[in-house]
């Protein structure tokens, strides 16, 4: 069993743009967020095939695989 994307929310960067952050649940109740800009959340939701950003929870981690993402904590 892979991570699952949990929640998803809007955050604004530090040079004020927009960016999503993305809350992955593991297997063992384990809990990481995973920031992605603009630009990615448009490719990671091309390769999920949704329109919404919402839609992306309950999708494998795996779909964030279209760049290096940063992890935060």
């Amino acid at each position: 069993m892979t991570a699952v994307i949990s929640h998803v929310r809007l955050t604004p960067t530090h040079d004020g743009e927009g960016a999503l952050v993305i809350e992955l649940r593991f297997p063992n109740g384990g809990r990481s967020n995973v920031q992605i800009n603009s630009e990615e959340a448009a490719d990671v939701m091309a390769r999920a095939g949704v329109r919404t950003a919402d839609a992306l929870v309950g999708h494998p981690w795996t779909v964030l695989q279209v760049r290096d993402p940063d992890f935060i904590s």
